[in-house]
């Protein structure tokens, strides 16, 4: 008993040691360089390292030379088994506010190893409150719209389903 109960205090405090000594502005600098391949360009950003996340406050996101989103504060949880992102007022700008003229409050994405090509969403903002996936796998984005506020800026691109107002694309 005495052996299993050191080998599962040793199994959490390796576990918490990887946590906090995780190199996570590594890894944003990593995630960085790879979106730049498509085009993805993230600048301005200010980095602040935690023990269990790194927040990202005032990040512009380019797409190909021109600035698409401005987003508050980002937040990056990665807690191996279950990772998480929360972004704080997300706001388009110039052409994509013209194509796509809508602000979101808060955006939530979680993923976790037990459905490895799937990542959870949840957003609030000027449209109402939305629900959705991801699926890595079938390379698929489904967003519900639960609580509608104001979808006429958005409405040309949703369909009307059994359920209500949804969104689904391939990417």
């Amino acid at each position: 008993m005495r052996l299993v109960r050191n080998i599962l205090i040793f199994l959490i405090a390796l576990y918490v040691g990887i946590i906090i000594f995780m190199p996570k502005s590594e890894l944003y600098f990593y995630a960085e360089k790879e979106l730049k391949k498509q085009g993805v360009v993230i600048d301005n950003e200010v980095l602040e390292p935690k023990i269990a996340s790194l927040t990202i406050q005032h990040p512009v996101v380019y797409y190909q030379g021109v600035d698409v989103l401005r987003v508050a504060k980002l937040k990056i949880t990665p807690l191996l088994f279950v990772n998480s992102v929360e972004a704080d007022s997300i706001e388009a700008l110039n052409v994509a506010k013209q194509f796509l003229n809508i602000n979101i409050d808060k955006l939530k994405l979680n993923h976790t190893i037990l459905k490895p090509f799937r990542v959870k969403l949840w957003a609030v903002g000027s449209f109402g409150e939305a629900n959705g996936f991801i699926n890595l796998k079938q390379r698929v984005i489904h967003i519900d719209i639960s609580k509608i506020k104001n979808i006429n800026p958005i409405k040309r691109f949703l369909k009307k389903g059994a359920k209500g107002w949804y969104y689904e694309s391939r990417f």
